[in-house]
């Protein structure tokens, strides 16, 4: 057993307890949902108990609680996901496929939430979606707001000896730790490895109520053998604004098919004038061999990214990360010397001043002045002084 499955068991573990205690702890005696023997509740009674809450957190007019019902969705999606394990591993009736016979286990899953939670609108009731990878299943669950996903497989191995059994062989572990909410999940199949394993890419458009959002790429990849491990091979994290119409345009658009992958997104830094990201890039990634490679990375605003990432590094004071994106020392050791803590841009002025050179303005009350310059297919910080 590799030391990452060891990890995921001992959390899958470790936050299953917890949220149980939490949940009891909430819910008091009074209403305790275990049943008689003190095992934990099924799917029906945590339906019951979410259907207490409002369909949708952030138009609830109290937001006190939510971290409660995040925690029972977190056990009616573990729950779902050990139903269809043993449903995956019961003596087939007939010659279904292990999709087919997952779709109709979640089937029954997304009737008995259309009954106890008939009240609600059907988008916010517990529904499901499956990636049939063979010889993998990728399952997203949702309920509420909430989206995850879990992947079941059958490992060569069980302890060292052969298996047949099905098994959940890794899920978005980051669910559990991430109290956030997450407007969308998406699931794209990718190319196979040239060892021929499964791999898959989950995207997820998070937001919060209040209107910041953002995405986050995981893309997994599950070999069979010994245990069945679920690696991650890929992992970018991103923002995008409150206001589309406000700042410069992104870059790239999501490639998830062919043996080159594109995943673009946009991150916030001291350049920023509004509450929305400046920067944006699209990275490209091979994934036509055993190994995933890095290939290229595009920005949208090129001769923007040294001055931002020159203050970042200057705030830091740190004079080698400042000088890989200066032309000279001594650039980079006035903006280590002279760069604050604290930048406000407010307004973002850009002009040309020759071919490949560019004057840069920006500031609250100190105005910050770079000019830039292109050289060998490169921006660098030329020259920069505070006003």
């Amino acid at each position: 057993m590799t030391t990452r499955h060891r990890h995921h068991l001992i959390s899958r573990s470790i936050a299953a307890a917890s949220l149980v205690f939490a949940m009891l702890a909430f819910l008091g005696a009074e209403e305790c949902l275990c049943a008689p023997n003190g095992s934990r509740p099924d799917f029906r009674q945590l339906l019951r108990s979410l259907g207490r809450y409002s369909p949708d957190p952030c138009g609830s007019p109290v937001f006190e609680g939510n971290l409660h019902s995040q925690n029972l969705e977190s056990l009616l999606f573990q729950d779902a996901a050990e139903t269809l394990t043993k449903e995956l591993n019961a003596t087939p009736t007939g010659a279904a496929s292990p999709g087919d016979r997952a779709t109709e286990t979640l089937k029954r899953l997304e009737r008995a939430s259309a009954e106890i939670n008939a009240a609600w609108p059907e988008k916010n009731r517990f529904r499901f979606e499956i990636l049939d990878i063979p010889p993998a299943l990728v399952v997203k669950m949702t309920f509420r707001t909430q989206e995850t996903f879990f992947v079941f497989g059958v490992p060569e191995e069980d302890s060292g000896k052969p298996n047949r059994l099905w098994r959940e062989v890794g899920s978005d572990e980051e669910f559990v730790e991430n109290t956030g909410l997450r407007s969308g999940l998406y699931l794209y199949p990718l190319h196979r490895s040239a060892s021929g394993h499964a791999r898959f890419l989950a995207r997820f458009d998070r937001s919060g109520c209040a209107g910041s959002s953002g995405v986050d790429y995981d893309a997994r990849e599950w070999d069979p053998a010994g245990i069945g491990s679920l690696n991650q091979i890929i992992k970018q994290s991103g923002a995008f604004g409150m206001d589309e119409e406000k700042g410069f345009e992104g870059v790239g658009e999501l490639r998830t098919t062919g043996s080159h992958i594109t995943l673009p997104y946009c991150w916030f830094s001291v350049i920023d004038t509004w509450d929305n990201p400046s920067l944006c890039a699209a990275d490209t990634y091979d994934i036509s061999g055993d190994e995933v490679k890095f290939k290229a990375r595009v920005y949208n605003r090129p001769d923007l990214v040294p001055v931002a990432k020159a203050i970042e590094y200057a705030q830091r004071r740190d004079y080698e990360a400042v000088r890989g994106y200066c032309a000279s020392s001594k650039v980079a050791r006035r903006l280590v010397r002279d760069i604050p803590p604290d930048i406000f841009a407010d307004e973002l002025r850009v002009s040309r001043t020759g071919s490949g050179k560019e004057h840069i303005e920006f500031g609250f009350e100190t105005t910050f002045c770079f000019d830039v310059k292109k050289h060998a297919g490169r921006w660098r910080v030329a020259g920069f002084r505070a006003e």
